[in-house]
């Protein structure tokens, strides 16, 4: 085996989130009168971290600090309402412990809900789940995920990253490691290809990358 670890971003490539970033994102958009997103624009606006989720949904309001604290409280108490796992992703976690390969995760999503939703998910399935924390760099800035290959003593091209964004693909150019990027995710084959042609449009067709020698 080519690839001694695989790192998984969440939103969009091993959970669909999307419905509770919605409805969390809307019920914090409310409280200060403004006009709601639906899913699309969700989708749109998810990447960077919640923060910029909320500038973009709010059209850059004076109030994005306290549509923050709304959106959060919210959140943390419906971010697994109507999250689900993609079909096919248990499939591709077997075949990585099957062949001795770990597993972890690298998210912009907050730690803490990135950690309860993976172990209600996936339990006891990931070696770490690394998430935003204030002082930890986040995607595209690669220094945290090369600290990470450092920690588990990798080469770069022991490692391939999974992900479904231009933040994703950004990630693992500035790294320098391999990268494998769905289209079931978050961003469409069609804003994909115009960054990379190392696409898979199902959880399963993550298995040619992983087991390529």
């Amino acid at each position: 085996m080519k690839y001694k670890l695989v790192i998984f971003d969440l939103d969009g490539t091993i959970l669909n989130t999307l419905e509770d970033l919605k409805e969390a994102c809307n019920f914090a958009l409310k409280q200060f009168h403004l006009q709601p997103i639906n899913l699309e624009q969700t989708k749109s606006y998810i990447g960077n971290g919640i923060r910029n989720l909320l500038l973009l949904a709010s059209q850059n309001s004076l109030f994005i600090d306290d549509i923050l604290v709304s959106f959060k409280a919210y959140y943390s108490l419906h971010y697994n309402d109507f999250t689900r796992k993609y079909e096919g992703i248990d499939e591709v976690l077997n075949y990585c412990k099957n062949n001795d390969i770990l597993v972890g995760v690298l998210t912009n999503k907050v730690e803490d809900i990135a950690r309860k939703l993976v172990e209600e998910h996936f339990p006891n399935q990931m070696e770490f789940i690394y998430g935003e924390v204030t002082g930890r760099s986040r995607k595209p800035d690669a220094s945290f995920l090369l600290s990470v290959l450092e920690q588990y003593s990798l080469k770069k091209e022991e490692v391939l990253y999974v992900g479904d964004s231009e933040v994703d693909i950004t990630t693992c150019n500035n790294a320098l490691i391999d990268g494998v990027f769905v289209s079931y995710g978050f961003r469409s084959k069609e804003v994909l290809s115009k960054l990379t042609n190392r696409i898979v449009d199902t959880p399963l067709g993550l298995l040619k990358y992983i087991g390529e020698n």
